[in-house]
């Protein structure tokens, strides 16, 4: 990077501006074009009034757009027989589309842990593996499941990734050549995320240092409902946030929507709503030497987590808000 420029990028960071820098050199020199894709995390149909709806935006924005391919990051819907629709919905994009599990997505019909098996729910979503690759334009996407049941655990949602799929992760990024982007559902880098997380970013650090340059880009992530970006020695870990709307739980109660609504969908009462769907637009462009995540605003439905009383652990503090930003991840050229 020429010396005013590195000047101009550092005042900038300085400044609080959300760009980070990874140095994927090599991806530039393949010659690589750029690469929209659409995101959309946590709509959670058996929860969300309007999922449907919602859900119907994002696919008709993404087709007008005519990104790659779009992918949901997790807690969808469960499988069961009257959420086809739903699933229609998404199966609509006129093009490739990925699925996340998220760790609601085996829920029992009346939303408790535990009620359906991930074969159920990927033979439903018409989904072969829980993890696995694809190669967009000449990029790698890496899909990992979060939710893999450590051994003597308890029946609490599991948030882990398991030793064969890491094994098979380290050897997907030793084998492969692509620039890679990973995608799940719990982050890596959240204390409420995988358990493991430091053992996974291990092992896209030693990618990069292996292959000499940074070919790991990014990894984009839902769960946590939260606006968030965080770098990690060097690897920008972004936060997707919900399509629908903020956890708030038993304690903060919030009717936010009719009567009707609330006792067709008793779940609703716990939950701060978004008034429109969230979702984003990334790009990968190396010839412009950024990956920009293309963001969306929303408001609360009611009152928000904070007029609620709503006292949010230290790991949901930051990007708590109806919205995704806007951010520029810049690329240093080398």
């Amino acid at each position: 990077m020429p010396l005013s420029t590195r000047r101009e990028f550092l005042k900038r960071t300085a400044a609080g501006a959300a760009v980070l820098a990874f140095r994927p050199s090599r991806a530039i020199a393949r010659g690589l074009e750029p690469l929209s894709f659409g995101l959309c995390a946590d709509v959670h149909q058996d929860v969300m009034h309007d999922a449907p709806e919602r859900l119907a935006a994002f696919v008709s924005d993404m087709n007008r757009r005519r990104v790659a391919f779009i992918a949901q990051l997790g807690d969808f819907c469960i499988p069961k027989k009257e959420n086809q629709g739903f699933l229609d919905v998404f199966h609509s994009f006129d093009g490739p589309h990925y699925h996340v599990l998220g760790n609601h997505d085996t829920d029992s019909e009346n939303l408790t842990k535990n009620g359906y098996t991930q074969e159920q729910t990927k033979a439903f979503w018409g989904m072969e593996r829980d993890y696995y690759s694809f190669v967009h334009g000449g990029y790698r996407f890496v899909v990992v499941d979060g939710n893999d049941r450590p051994e003597n655990a308890g029946t609490s949602y599991p948030r882990l990734i398991g030793e064969p799929q890491l094994l098979w992760l380290e050897r997907e990024l030793r084998t492969t050549e692509e620039p890679v982007v990973l995608l799940s559902h719990q982050s890596p880098e959240n204390a409420e995320g995988l358990e493991n997380g430091d053992a996974v970013r291990a092992i896209l650090e030693r990618a990069n240092e292996s292959a000499g340059w940074r070919r790991v880009l990014a990894w984009f992530s839902g769960h946590h409902h939260l606006n968030d970006l965080v770098r990690v020695n060097g690897i920008p870990y972004v936060q997707v946030n919900s399509m629908s709307y903020f956890w708030v739980g038993e304690e903060c109660r919030n009717f936010s929507y009719s009567e009707a609504v609330h006792s067709a969908h008793p779940m609703m009462e716990f939950t701060a709503p978004y008034r429109d769907p969230l979702w984003t637009t990334v790009t990968l462009d190396p010839e412009a030497g950024e990956i920009r995540v293309e963001g969306r605003e929303s408001a609360w439905v009611g009152r928000s987590p904070e007029e609620l009383g709503y006292e949010a652990p230290l790991a949901r503090r930051k990007g708590m808000s109806p919205r995704i930003d806007d951010r520029k991840i810049e690329v240093e050229r080398g």
